[in-house]
């Protein structure tokens, strides 16, 4: 009446160092991960900078880039899976101005940046506001003497704005490699890993072998492999990034 559990060891662990569809799972979240990361970042910079002054304009182009953060990544996905379908928005557009359209969803070579690049529509927007919440704490009286000393914009931002947007930097780009690292939904409603599994990540892997192929305990110990990734890398970046920070 009761299920039977067979002690299997670390057999699991051995079998992941062996599955290649594992490995090539790995490969897509990575570049999906760091892409979105570093796009994400740069992006909400200059989002940041652009509307970083007072007013109504300020409050609107924050909302505006907000928004997206705030809808659930399946809504985001739907609308975007009939953005880029081959008779979709996009391509409509694109032969307005004369250009031909593409397989933007079933093209292996570009469907992985298409994925990308949704994600990164709604992640920068967060990463816009932490960055904007850090332009705004940073003391005025810095920028009133660099100008008394002679500088420039640019040099303005290369050494007072940039160094001191470092605690930005850290928090977006940890919360874009965890939340990176587990994307699930906008693949699932884009792609679902396909065409073929060009676009299978881990956390996809993880539920089509658990529920899909009913192995329970390969898909725990991707699970723990995944896991055990995310916490690696995030104690690296932030290791790395708290040494940049200066203070005031």
């Amino acid at each position: 009446m009761y299920p039977t559990f067979n002690w299997v060891g670390f057999q699991n662990y051995s079998a992941l160092l062996k599955d290649s569809a594992f490995g090539h799972a790995i490969v897509v979240t990575c570049i999906i991960a760091f892409i979105v990361t570093f796009a994400s970042n740069i992006l909400g910079l200059l989002s940041a900078l652009l509307v970083n002054f007072k007013g109504w304009i300020y409050n609107a182009s924050r909302t505006i880039f907000f928004t997206p953060q705030v809808l659930s990544p399946v809504i985001v996905g739907f609308i975007w899976s009939i953005i880029l379908t081959d008779e979709g928005v996009l391509n409509k557009l694109l032969g307005i101005i004369g250009l031909e359209g593409t397989s933007w969803l079933s093209n292996v070579n570009i469907v992985i940046y298409s994925i990308i690049a949704v994600i990164v529509w709604q992640s920068m927007g967060f990463c816009t506001v932490v960055f904007l919440a850090t332009l705004q704490s940073i003391p005025r009286d810095l920028y009133e003497a660099a100008k008394i000393d002679g500088c420039n914009r640019w040099q303005r931002f290369k050494n007072i704005t940039f160094p001191l947007l470092a605690p930005g930097i850290t928090i977006n780009t940890v919360m874009l490699l965890i939340s990176s690292f587990k994307v699930f939904d906008h693949v699932v409603v884009l792609t679902n890993g396909g065409p073929g599994t060009t676009t299978e990540t881990i956390s996809l892997k993880i539920i089509n072998m658990g529920f899909v192929e009913n192995q329970m305990g390969y898909a725990s110990s991707m699970a723990v492999v995944l896991f055990m990734l995310i916490g690696i890398i995030s104690v690296l970046v932030v290791t790395l990034l708290k040494r940049r920070e200066v203070e005031y």
